[in-house]
């Protein structure tokens, strides 16, 4: 598991002084790119290389409202990889209550079409999230 610590922003608000549901989506965004940078594979070099790491879907339970200044942390898990796709589960929690979940799946893109995962994606991922892999 990759977690990713944060605190809410006043801007992130709504009205009621709730974090709006739209930043939910921005919080799994922001795990996940520092997830790859912790990997050696932040997005700025996978796009240097051509790699593009698109969103193909995602949504979000809302489980409980995050407040104004209230510290989070997103814990973001490994729920699937294949030859083309990868999904990341996520749960945001505020000390030990669950405020929200989701899940992201993911495609690569080289020059506007689908490839395959870039093995260096798939051993950084697989390694970290299952441990080295044993032949």
């Amino acid at each position: 598991m990759f977690v990713y610590a944060r605190r809410v922003q006043f801007y992130e608000t709504d009205a009621q002084g709730i974090v709006h549901h739209s930043n939910y989506f921005r919080y799994f965004e922001e795990a996940r790119g520092e997830l790859l940078r912790s990997l050696g594979l932040p997005y700025s070099e996978l796009r240097k290389e051509g790699i593009e790491v698109v969103l193909l879907h995602a949504d979000c339970e809302f489980i409980k409202p995050l407040y104004y200044d209230e510290e989070f942390e997103v814990r973001l898990y490994l729920s699937h990889m294949d030859r083309f796709f990868f999904s990341f589960g996520y749960e945001i929690y505020s000390g030990t209550i669950l405020k929200a979940k989701g899940k992201t799946k993911h495609a690569v893109l080289s020059k506007g079409k689908l490839v395959s995962l870039p093995s260096a994606i798939v051993r950084a991922i697989t390694e970290f999230f299952l441990g080295p892999c044993k032949r």
